[in-house]
């Protein structure tokens, strides 16, 4: 039986975490261009976040567009979608699960591979996937109805699979874009969530698309015209594909790779590379032992958002119903449109303060999920009084409302803590598990949401704010000012099996979690060390016999 490789020299372990370090901090900054013309400045500014998230644009454009047209397909296949006499009513239902099943697995995969094939191809991956799948969903047909939604549910499986790598994929290049820009650095989680606002703007827009050529055909109200309606949904669909394609064109001919991801392959080129101790083989089980509260933290948190969130999507429709019991097709929609607009405010309020030290990421989040148990329960509580016409627009405000602290809450945090929280080498992969886990809460919320009543719904709602709450209290560390570099060094001295010789920040207690905190990973921290694996004193031979910490002690190498 053989034995066990000998232990390695600390010298010759400090050594090759140096120059692991020096690869990884060796990131030469981008400098922003300033331009004098104001209204240049401000369309660089809008630009910089309006590129980058023309996925997530499109990804909601799409993604929404299944609800904003439910109504659409009930008035013009009523057989198949009011009556089901054509279709089982679990066809239709299949569509949302066939798209977040796609999802899932996009993130899964997609989020897996972008850590190893880079931001750019992984970019370029999810948006010629969203392209194939838009195009077959413009073009679903069926000598009937039935085959006409068996297509369309099948390709939304594909158009699924790009939308959830984008999700991995975008929160990871948004982050190492500001964390390579000297401007950008200190605006990190405004940088994210900018780009991540896109979203917003993608359910808004397809929204008033939908309106705009419905009033196009003069489809106010009933009678309504089954060819304009289907010219309505089909037109609408091939109106988003031109941002699709465009964005895909420009992933693949002008998009850059990312510095930051680039660096740290290189600083684990500099540990040996693919074959060094712990590079490849254990950095999944040291990733779950050293991150397991945090992979639970981001994706728990994002499974009770998402449950609370696609479950009052899905009953949108039945509330505005509530709100005006007579409400034609282009009704619904408008009040769904008012719905997106006020959401939209939201992530700009995030936008503008989570950076900010007195509030952070943490804080945001607890806010959000706070601010959703309180209205909830009290739609919960008084359902029966709000529901009728006398109180029917406080309802209508306490519903509203909810949408924008959602916003400006978790649905920021949880697409931005992911990536934070993680290395950049597994970085998009972990992001993808937790946004697999909050779609899991979708189908969840799908299923559940069918079964309870109307007042239930918002019990359940209320509930999941608080159970975001105290996962949030528990298991999320602010990481606001943190620079993310040192939690890749910090990684670096794991994979080398030496996590007791990092002492930097990324240990420091206010960048820890409570249970991160309990586990005792903040007494590493040592304040005053800033001289990181640095050999002070070698022997005769060139030994290392002595070597300065993080705290810039002396410890004598054995």
């Amino acid at each position: 039986m053989a034995s066990p490789p000998p232990p390695e020299h600390p010298a010759k372990v400090l050594d090759k975490l140096q120059t692991a370090e020096v690869a990884l901090l060796s990131l030469e900054k981008d400098e922003v261009v300033v331009y004098r013309n104001p209204i240049w400045r401000f369309l660089h500014f809008m630009g910089s976040f309006i590129i980058p998230g023309l996925g997530m644009f499109c990804e909601a454009y799409f993604v929404f567009a299944v609800g904003n047209l439910s109504a659409v397909w009930k008035a013009v296949y009523p057989s198949c979608w009011k009556t089901h006499t054509t279709c089982d009513k679990k066809l239709s239902d299949s569509i949302t699960y066939t798209q977040v099943c796609g999802i899932i697995f996009g993130q899964l995969v997609l989020g897996f591979c972008a850590d190893r094939i880079g931001r750019k191809w992984g970019s370029v991956a999810t948006a010629a996937t969203m392209v194939v799948g838009g195009i077959l969903i413009v073009a679903s047909d069926g000598p009937t109805d039935r085959a006409l939604f068996a297509m369309f549910t099948a390709v939304q499986f594909i158009f699924g699979i790009g939308v959830g790598g984008e999700y991995p994929v975008a929160s990871t290049s948004a982050n190492e874009r500001a964390e390579s820009s000297s401007a950008l650095s200190k605006r990190r989680g405004e940088t994210v969530v900018l780009v991540f606002s896109m979203q917003g703007w993608g359910n808004l827009i397809n929204t008033a698309v939908i309106i705009a050529i419905m009033a196009g055909f003069h489809q106010y109200h009933p009678p309504y015209s089954s060819y304009a309606l289907e010219v309505t949904w089909r037109l609408s669909y091939a109106i988003g594909l031109i941002p699709l394609i465009s964005i895909l064109l420009y992933r693949i001919f002008h998009l850059r790779e990312s510095a930051v991801w680039t660096k740290k392959r290189e600083a684990l080129r500099a540990m040996g590379g693919a074959k060094a101790s712990g590079v490849q083989g254990r950095k999944f089980r040291l990733l779950l032992r050293y991150y397991w509260h945090r992979i639970f933290g981001t994706a728990a948190s994002w499974f009770v958002w998402d449950f609370a969130f696609y479950g009052n999507k899905l009953f949108q429709s039945t509330f505005i119903k509530i709100i005006n019991p007579t409400a034609t097709v282009i009704q619904v929609l408008e009040w769904t449109l008012l719905n997106s607009a006020v959401a939209l405010a939201g992530y700009y309020c995030a936008a503008l303060t989570i950076d900010k030290p007195w509030m952070g990421r943490s804080r945001m989040q607890m806010m959000g999920f706070s601010w959703m148990f309180v209205l909830f329960l009290i739609c919960a509580v008084h359902y029966t009084e709000l529901s009728t016409p006398q109180y029917i627009h406080a309802f209508q405000f306490l519903y509203y409302f909810s949408s924008f602290w959602g916003q400006f809450g978790p649905n920021a945090t949880t697409w931005l803590l992911p990536a934070e929280l993680a290395p950049t080498e597994l970085r998009s992969m972990s992001h993808g598990f937790s946004a697999a886990v909050g779609k899991a809460g979708a189908l969840v919320a799908g299923v559940v949401f069918g079964l309870v009543d109307n007042r239930t719904k918002f019990w359940i709602s209320a509930f999941c704010g608080l159970a975001g709450v105290i996962l949030t209290f528990i298991t999320i560390p602010d990481v606001t000012t943190l620079d993310l570099r040192e939690g890749d060094r910090r990684w670096l001295a794991i994979l080398d099996g030496h996590h007791d010789m990092y002492h930097g920040e990324a240990v420091n207690p206010k960048n820890l979690s409570l249970v991160e905190r309990l586990l005792g990973y903040g007494k590493r921290y040592k304040p005053h060390a800033d001289d990181q694996y640095a050999i002070t004193k070698t022997s005769d031979d060139g030994v290392a016999t002595n070597v300065k910490g993080m705290d810039g002690y002396e410890q004598r190498a054995q």
